[in-house]
């Protein structure tokens, strides 16, 4: 008779084991809702062993500067030289982990991570050899801060990216508890040097474990289909992704903090065993014992601010970065604390608080975080902010002889130093809070447009050439594109219409990559080129001739010619048929051919960036007020050849200010006021929309109404 499962098995899957190892089971179950805890377990115990490592310098920190003979400055640089090396080696890991399988990273920073620690046991006391190996070891603590987090985003749903990022942070928390006591202890009995010696077996054992992790699909918690879509797109260059990131205003603030909050918290690790040792005496022990506390309250607060940031949201995307803030002000307050301290017992309770009013920071951000970051470049945009906090601790710390305060005036002075840092990184990170919300929607849209736009392609669904979806631009603080929709199908030859100032070069630019957009996407051919730049534009057959600007005047027109075939030097063939179709377009070209270009007419010079553009062959050929400044008849002529080249298949965007110019020519209008888009539709129902059509136009669009008519065109003439 076949047995059945005890009633408490089939409900919990925990049951079958140990009352210690159901509780742990339960406690990573909790936190996944139910979805496969092994990549949790193995990223929080792999994030646990190196902050072991981490914790174990720090405290044995006065015995290593014995043993290698070194005064405050020398262990003090030795930290953050290892520290900038390590977190600048965080971008390129970033974007590399962007590129490929990211559950190799962390076998290998594992494995990097546990050598490399066993070696400093075993290095002599060769300083050079001590260097080396932190560097190495530092990389493992490199990837679990930034490959980890965007691995567990696509192994968990969003909604509970709360829960797993508290649990995953407290990681480091408790490897900081246990770590000091236990570092204190082996160092104590056996020396400083097995302390780093013993690390390499577990941490071997969990890169093993790690072997059975799957890649998870990039986004594919937040949008299955749409990242599935994307997944088969080309990756984007560093270049791009990095202008991809930085366009991120929510990240652009974060980042700026960082620089002072680098400043402020790197030195940290180093100068309070310094404090406790030389100002109260205290041996490795009791360090390990004092610094575990400070760990465990921080912990208590990383479980805390689970509760915190789930409230924090409810009242709006940008509180939880808000309330971040407040947090490192708070910490400040606490560092300053901590250096006037006048007995051991009233240092340790600062260090305990602040260490629990620091642990609630790191929930609300890393969640902030993930949110507005793109899901195909998000590895980058949590690594990048390394670089930040580098140059904080090189050119506010380093560089200003701070790292000398404490040889010189005590470690109590070099805390002092760095709190106003402290302040400002806070103050500058609340200022991010403006900007969540829609930077979180934006890095969902871009994978959904993107996944769209590439699904239509490959179902020939539509004939889009180019795609513009709601494109901000901004020229410093001052933003001219508001929202902008655009579109454009191959073939077509749209007009671009209104006054000065309305936006119309500004969004071509954006389009050429000479301007970058702070929102929104641009898409080619179905090729997202939101930040591409004008060389890679150019390539892609997007060509630009801006008003009046297009030549170069001290150049001949041969001079110019020979320049619009840049991208083509080695298909000679082409170069020299274009000049030659050139030549037939505008025989006047020719019989100038070694006079200035700034000295032509106007008329001509526009002659002369229409053949350049021809040369360059244009896919997307955009115009920029071809009529301006030139007679009549000129623009005439110039506009029958755009139609010839409209009419062999060129896609054109012409803009202008004439209405009258541009219903020669187009059928189908779009008319910019204030950065936005006012009419997109037939340029034949422009003309009875008198609310969008400034007075200035009326005159000559109803002389293109009255063409045919001899009473209007007097009427139009008057």
């Amino acid at each position: 008779m076949k047995t059945e499962p005890k009633k408490d098995e089939a409900q919990d899957p925990a049951a079958k084991y140990p009352v210690g190892v159901r509780q742990l089971y339960n406690y990573f179950g909790k936190a996944t809702m139910g979805l496969a805890i092994l990549p949790l377990v193995v990223l929080f115990l792999l994030y646990f062993f190196d902050e072991f490592d981490t914790q174990a310098f720090g405290v044995l920190a006065p015995e290593i500067q014995r043993a290698f003979h070194l005064s405050d400055v020398g262990i003090g640089s030795i930290v953050i030289f290892n520290t900038s090396i390590v977190l600048l080696i965080a971008i390129p890991l970033g974007h590399y982990a962007d590129r490929l399988p990211r559950r190799l990273f962390v076998i290998f920073g594992a494995l990097v991570a546990g050598i490399f620690s066993f070696l400093t046991g075993i290095v002599g006391i060769v300083v050079a050899l001590l260097f080396i190996v932190r560097v190495g070891n530092g990389i493992g603590l490199t990837i679990n801060s930034s490959v980890h987090p965007s691995l567990l985003a696509d192994y968990y749903n969003p909604e509970d990216w709360t829960s797993v990022f508290s649990v995953h942070l407290n990681a480091p928390r408790l490897g900081a508890i246990i770590g000091p006591i236990l570092a204190g202890i082996v160092g104590q009995i056996f020396g400083w040097r097995v302390a780093f010696m013993i690390l390499i077996v577990p941490v071997g054992v969990m890169a093993f474990v790690a072997l059975r992790l799957k890649e998870p699909l990039r986004g594919g918690t937040q949008d299955r289909a749409a990242a599935e879509l994307v997944a088969q797109e080309k990756p984007a260059p560093f270049d791009r992704s990095v202008r991809t990131v930085m366009s991120i205003k929510t990240l652009n603030r974060q980042y700026i903090a960082w620089i002072f909050v680098g400043a402020g918290f790197i030195p940290l690790s180093v100068v309070v065993p310094l404090l406790l040792q030389h100002k109260f005496h205290v041996h490795p022990f009791w360090r390990g014992v004092i610094i575990g506390a400070g760990a465990a309250a921080a912990f208590v607060g990383v479980r805390y601010s689970r509760d915190l940031t789930q409230k924090w949201f409810t009242q709006g995307m940008g509180q939880p970065i808000n309330y971040t803030g407040w947090v490192l002000v708070i910490v400040g307050i606490g560092i300053a604390a901590i250096a006037v301290a006048p007995t051991l017992w009233l240092c340790i309770v600062f260090i305990i608080l602040t260490n629990l009013v620091g642990g609630v920071f790191w929930v609300p951000f890393t969640v902030t975080e993930t949110f507005v970051s793109p899901a195909r470049v998000r590895t980058l945009a949590l690594s990048l902010g390394s670089g930040f906090l580098i140059a904080g601790v090189w050119l506010l710390y380093l560089l200003p002889g701070f790292l000398q305060i404490a040889d010189r005036h005590g470690e109590s002075w070099g805390l002092i130093a760095v709190v106003p840092y402290w302040f400002i990184g806070g103050f500058v990170l609340r200022s991010a809070r403006h900007f969540v919300e829609k930077d979180a929607v934006r890095a969902l849209e871009m994978l959904q447009t993107a996944a769209r736009i590439r699904e239509e392609r490959l179902h020939r669904t539509t004939d889009e050439m180019l795609i513009c979806s709601k494109v901000n631009v901004a020229y410093d603080s001052t933003q001219v594109l508001f929202g902008v929709d655009f579109t454009v199908s191959e073939g077509e030859l749209i007009a671009l219409l209104g006054t000065n100032g309305a936006g119309k070069s500004t969004l071509l630019k954006t389009i050429s990559g000479l301007v970058h957009p702070i929102g929104g996407s641009i898409f080619f051919d179905g090729e997202d080129i939101t930040f591409h730049d004008p060389e890679e534009t150019a390539e892609l057959g997007i060509i630009q001739m801006p008003g009046g600007k297009s030549v170069f005047p001290s150049l001949s027109v041969k001079e110019n010619l020979e320049m619009a075939g840049w991208l083509y030097t080695k298909d000679q063939a082409h170069i020299t048929s274009a000049t030659d179709h050139v030549f037939d377009l505008f025989p006047v070209l020719k019989q100038r051919l070694t006079q200035q270009a700034g000295s032509l007419s106007g008329g001509e010079q526009q002659m002369l960036s229409l053949g350049q553009a021809f040369i360059a062959k244009p896919r997307l050929l955009m115009i920029d007020e071809l009529s301006l400044g030139l007679a009549p008849v000129v623009v005439q002529q110039l506009l029958q050849i755009v139609t010839d080249i409209h009419a062999a298949g060129t896609t054109i965007i012409l803009v202008e200010q004439s209405v009258n110019v541009a219903l020669t020519v187009a059928k189908h209008a779009y008319f910019m006021e204030k950065g936005q888009i006012r009419f997109d539709g037939p340029t034949s129902e422009l003309l009875g929309r008198a609310d969008i059509l400034r007075s200035v136009f009326l005159e000559g669009a109803q002389a293109v109404v009255s063409s045919g008519n001899g009473a209007s065109k007097k009427k139009a003439r008057r």
